[in-house]
């Protein structure tokens, strides 16, 4: 079966397993569930580092009390019936590595037919530094002041209230940041997807944004070049300048505003 019709089976194939070996493509109906909670709580430093690696599945992360990181999480398993649901599920964990400078977790599925999607909610101090890369799904963190490093292959980046240096990338999916501060470099980068981003309009800093296939759009920004839907690279001194505001897109529309 030629690649493209197999990337396109994909994606109305959401109930099913899908293996691609030697060129062919199988299908299986995945019936049966398998669940399983998981609750911890870790101490942080001051300006600690959270770090999470998933392979499917969201990742939501809040701010709350200083020196404590709590993680809720909950695996899903997809299997050709209950039983084989579980015993991936009994096979499958979340590896922990936690020192008070460091935490970590990452998703080890077990190399075997079947799904699993792992949705992960923390809550950790505003000045952590936070680091998290994910196959697929959606991941979103709201309050962060320390440095914010997000990377997805095919799915969403919602960042809310930073107030930290950025680093986000994405290869399939839209992205939207919007910051309540900028005191940093923000490096934000998509393959095929929308970019939206948000500063303050008193924002001090030096954008540089470019579309390859798409337009930029800038509102709400005293830039020193016009703007409108053709334009496709901007470089420019916001109130006289300052942290760079580095955006670029392969395939897909830019749109800056300060608020």
């Amino acid at each position: 079966m030629p690649l493209a019709v197999a990337l396109a089976a994909l994606g109305v194939l959401g109930g099913c397993d899908v293996t691609i070996k030697d060129g062919d493509l199988s299908v299986e109906h995945a019936l049966g569930r398998a669940t399983q909670e998981f609750s911890r709580t870790y101490p942080l430093a001051p300006n600690g580092r959270v770090e999470v690696v998933n392979t499917n599945g969201d990742v939501e992360v809040t701010t709350g009390p200083s020196g404590t990181v709590s993680v809720s999480a909950t695996l899903l398993a997809r299997a050709l019936t209950d039983d084989h649901a579980k015993s991936l599920l009994d096979a499958s964990k979340i590896e922990e590595e936690a020192t008070p400078e460091h935490v970590r977790l990452a998703t080890a599925r077990a190399g075997r037919p079947g799904g699993l999607d792992v949705h992960y909610k923390l809550v950790v101090p505003a000045e952590a530094r936070l680091e998290v890369t994910a196959t697929s799904g959606t991941i979103k963190a709201d309050g962060i002041a320390g440095h914010v490093k997000v990377m997805v292959a095919n799915g969403g980046i919602e960042l809310t209230a930073l107030r930290g240096t950025v680093d986000a990338a994405s290869v399939n999916g839209h992205m939207s940041i919007r910051m309540a501060e900028v005191t940093g470099r923000l490096r934000i980068e998509a393959t095929n997807g929308r970019v939206s981003l948000e500063v303050p309009k008193d924002v001090k800093a030096t954008l540089n944004a470019r579309s390859v296939n798409g337009g930029i759009t800038v509102t709400g920004l005293n830039t020193q070049e016009a703007t409108g839907r053709r334009i496709r690279s901007i470089e420019s001194q916001l109130n006289g300048g300052g942290p760079e505001i580095d955006v670029r897109v392969t395939n897909g529309r830019i749109t800056i505003e300060g608020k």
